[in-house]
Formats: C-alpha cells, structure tokens, sequence
C-alpha cells in the first residue's frame, strides 16, 4: 500500500487506537513467530524484534542495533550475493515489490529457507526511501515439500498434472509436472493461466477428437482417455492421456487428474501390427516388450526373453505352449482373451488387457496386441505382450484419490453421496438406515485461536475415532469443512441415536494440547432414518433440519428428525 495510503488510512485514529492496533499486531507476529526487522537506508542501522534477535543467537533488548552486514552473515553462502543484489535493485526502484527466498542458518545450526518480504514506509525529502520494514517466514518446510515433489514426478513417465474448464470454455493447467517440457516443449508456467498454448501444438487432424473427449467427459463425469498426436518442432509424437474428472459445482469448474505420456513407440508399433508389417526384430527393438508368435493350429508358441521375465519362468526348464499360456491366465479373465482371440480371426487384431499369475504367484496384469494370418493350411498370431501393471495400480490410485478426502483420508462427499443414492435405489421398509451429519462445534474459534494447522489435526482425529467406532458396512465420510456424514446399517432409529450419542461422549473427551494449552471439542449430530419414497435431497434435508436444530439448542448433542 503507497505511503500516502497508510497516512490516510490512519490519520483519523486517536493516539489509544494505535496503541490497540499496535498491540494486536505485535501480538500476532510474536505468536507467529515471524521476524521482523526495520532498515534505516542513511545509517544502516538495523532494529529486529525478538524473535529475528533469536534466529542469530543474539539475546533481544530494545538498544539491540545491527547493521545489514550483520544479516549477511547467516544467509547461505550460495544464496546471499543474489539477496543482496536483489535488495540493492530494490533501493535503486529497479524493482516495484521486495521478495525472496533463501536460506538462513538458524542459532541451531540448521539451515532452513525463509521469505523476506520488505518495504519502504517513508521517504527523504529527495523521494529515495528513508526507512524500509520488513518480515522472515519460515518456509523451509513448503519449499523442501516442493522439492521433493520435484523429484517424484521426475520419476513418473511422462506428465501429471490438474487441468481446469470454466463454464466460459477458458482452460488452464493450475499445476503440470516438469515432464511437460520434454513432451510438448512448454514450461508449466505457460500453461498455468492458459492452455491455449498447449492446445495450438496438437495435430489438425486429431484437435476436434481431444475437444469432443474432454467435453464428454465433463458432461458425464467419466474417466478421460484419448490418444492423439502432437507437434514438436519438425517431429510428430503420440501422447495417451488418462484422467479422473470432477466438477466444484458452486462455480460449475471441472477439473482432471491425471497422466499424459509419450506413447509414440508404442503406437508406432501398434500400427505396424494393423499393417501386418510388424517383425520379430522389431518387437525385439522395443525393450520391455516381449514378442511371441502363436501357430494356432498346431499349438505351437514361441516366445522372447522378456516374456520368460514377465511371467516368471525359466526358459531352461518351460517350454512355451499355448497350454502353458491358458495356465497362466488369471480364471477370471480367460474367457476375455479367448473371445478375444476369436474375433481376431474376423477382424485381423487381438487387442486384450488382462491378469496372469506368475510362476510364484503374483498376480500381473499384461497388454497382448498381435495380428492374425490365416490361411487354408495354418492360423498364425504374431504380437507382443507388455507388463502394465504399474499403470494399471497408478490408475486405480487416481481412482481411489477421486472418492477419498486428501486431508483426512477417510471417503469424500462424492463417494457419500453416491452410496446414499445406491441405497435409495435399492431401499425397502425393512432396510432400517440412518443416516447422519456430524459437525464440529465452534471449529472456527480453533482455527482463529490455534491456527488452521490446528484445525486440521482436530479433523483428522475425530475422523480417525469415528471411523474406529463403525461396524462393517457402515459409510463414513468427510463432507465439506467441519462437517462428516454417516451411514449407518441394519439400524433401529432409537438404537441408531443410542450409537451416535456414545460417540458424541466419547468425542467430547478426546483430549487435545496446543503450545502446552488443553482443550476439548464437541460435536453436534443430526440423523433421519431412510425411507423408501425419499429422494437424496429428501434425506439430507432433514439430516441438516436435525443438525440446526442441534445448534441452536446449545450444541453437543444428538437431534432426531423423523419423516413428517
């Protein structure tokens, strides 16, 4: 805010409201542990608080005088040149706002990484800065996060990242991993705000493919999947994208999750098959795919090294057949790939994805996709057989995300709400259902008081101890904010509220502890028991009715609310 701003804003106030604003505002940097440091630009004089006193092992009194020199000293070797011009940049008016990061040897030894954020809050006669004011954050922990998630993703193939449709048709990529440089020849930062970039580089032919897909899946909510191409520079790539949807219904925004990989070998090979042009050395060329050619007359099979190491046999001591490959496919998938093999007498391609059962029993999921030849005298196959089992598991982890709370990791309102919609569907008089919301009480003066670091162990807590109290079959969610919901089986309504109010006690005496304080929490809990003629809206408003009901009779307690 200018200098003129803040004179402004405040001339009005007497000398006892500064004092008050004064001191709310030392309060709440002191409880935050910010330090905070006053530059004079003439002396080079430099005033800390107490807490920026400590971070240099210096003992803090009001006469404490440092110089900037002083500062220097603790900033890492590698990072303090670069503070130091950035500073003097800012000095010069070379820059508009001051802001870095880097990293501070504490009075500990540790390094940690801070962000210094300064100002100027008067000026000389001249119009060059007088005094300057400034604060340190402890960041380390979000930058090392940063870091190490940096490092992870290096390690996925490919590109993950969160891409967002507005109702307008506006699309941006709020985060990508760096693997997007080596597939599109994009930085994460020239997508982030826009995705047009990105989207300018696909292939004429396949852009109105992708642009139907992703509008697809945003109607119906399903799962995203396109193969496409690319155009990098003079090359033309595949990419196979794979992604989880979900809509934020307040603002109508629909976001995916999910995975883009350079899938160019791949389909290389795959349309080499459907041109009955695929060869043996070929497939072999493809590392970590291992090729095999069928005689479906005789029985006869052949197999590469890679296939022997996919399903965990020795080629000294098996001899491949097609008998040895029916043995290996997982029961409930061998009709799949007969049928498969079928079809391919008609269609020319076996395409199948399916488990097998190694030799020591591990259960492996594998991609076979082979081109058939048939002749008066012999039926022939010649394919290939990849592992994916690593992107099947990545799939369902990205599935399991979909439905589960991040914070809490207990299920999400979507999951609640589609297994309170398959009980409706099914819901007779004898089902005897209750379902139920749980809201913690005065959550926000945690939050406030405590911090929301706070406020999220508090929720993680109590969502771990109700889900301890559940019986097998029961549904237990994290809504929205402070809120959870139940769902509560083979239940009598009088028996259902018995259950919620043990669990509302047994709440109320968690025990928590904040910088030495104690303190406890409640729970207020509405519940209706399902009916057969309901509808979703029907339950959960009720459920809700009980809930304010409960609020407004003074809280910490279990409200019934039964079908008018």
């Amino acid at each position: 805010m200018p200098i003129k701003d803040l004179t402004e804003r405040y001339s009005n106030l007497t000398a006892a409201q500064l004092r008050e604003r004064l001191y709310c505002l030392e309060t709440v940097v002191s409880k935050s542990k910010i330090g905070v440091w006053q530059l004079c630009v003439a002396t080079g004089k430099l005033s800390v608080n107490q807490y920026f006193a400590e971070l240099l092992g210096l003992t803090w009194h009001p006469e404490l005088a440092l110089t900037f020199d002083d500062v220097l000293k603790i900033i890492h070797p590698d990072d303090r040149q670069s503070a130091k011009n950035q500073f003097k940049q800012y000095l010069a008016g070379k820059n508009r706002d001051f802001e870095v990061e880097f990293r501070v040897q504490f009075a500990d030894g540790s390094w940690h990484w801070v962000r210094d954020i300064g100002a100027v809050v008067t000026l000389q006669a001249d119009g060059q800065a007088e005094k300057i004011v400034g604060s340190w954050f402890d960041v380390n922990d979000m930058v090392e996060s940063s870091q190490r998630l940096r490092k992870i993703t290096r390690t996925i193939p490919g590109v993950i990242y969160e891409f967002e449709l507005y109702p307008d048709g506006s699309m941006r990529f709020p985060y990508s991993s760096e693997g997007i440089s080596d597939i599109a020849g994009v930085s994460p930062e020239q997508i982030r705000d826009d995705a047009s970039v990105l989207f300018s580089l696909i292939h004429p032919d396949d852009i109105s493919k992708v642009q139907h897909s992703i509008l697809e899946s945003a109607q119906s909510l399903t799962e995203w999947f396109c193969e496409y191409r690319l155009i990098k520079g003079d090359s033309e790539r595949w990419l196979t994208g794979y992604a989880v949807p979900e809509r934020d219904d307040a603002s109508g925004v629909v976001r995916w999750y999910g995975q883009i990989v350079d899938t160019t070998a791949d389909k290389e090979l795959e349309l080499e098959l459907l041109e009955s042009k695929i060869t043996l050395e070929k497939a072999q060329e493809l590392g970590n795919i291992g090729y095999w050619r069928a005689d479906l007359t005789t029985g006869e099979l052949a197999w590469s090294d890679e296939i022997f190491r996919i399903f965990g046999l020795d080629k000294e001591h098996v001899k491949p057949t097609i008998e040895v490959f029916d043995r290996a496919i997982y029961p409930d998938d061998f009709k799949a790939v007969k049928a498969s093999m079928e079809r391919a007498r008609e269609s020319g391609i076996h395409d199948v994805e399916h488990r097998i059962v190694r030799a020591d029993g591990e259960i492996r999921w594998v991609h076979e996709l082979a081109g058939f030849r048939g002749d008066d005298s012999r039926d022939v196959m010649i394919g290939t057989i990849r592992d994916v089992t690593e992107q099947k598991l990545y799939q369902r982890e990205l599935e399991r995300l979909n439905v589960t709370d991040e914070l809490t990791k207990v299920n999400n309102r979507r999951f609640f709400i589609a297994s309170l919609e398959r009980e409706l569907k099914s819901i007779v008089a004898a089902s005897r259902i209750c379902v139920a919301i749980v809201d913690i009480d005065y959550f926000k003066i945690i939050n406030d008081q405590y911090g929301h670091a706070e406020g999220d162990l508090v929720l993680k807590t109590v969502s771990a101890f109700i889900n301890e109290q559940l019986r097998p079959g029961d549904v237990f969610a994290r809504i929205g904010g402070e809120e959870f919901a139940l769902l509560l089986h083979r239940v009598e309504g009088a028996d259902a509220k018995r259950r919620l109010n043990a669990i509302r006690q047994l709440i109320s005496e968690l025990a928590f502890c904040h910088n030495g304080e104690s303190y406890q929490v409640t729970a207020t809990i509405g519940m209706t028991m399902l009916n057969p003629q309901d509808t979703r809206d029907d339950v959960l408003h009720r459920a809700d009715e009980a809930l304010y009901r409960g609020k407004r009779d003074g809280r910490n307690c279990v409200v019934w609310s039964e079908v008018d």
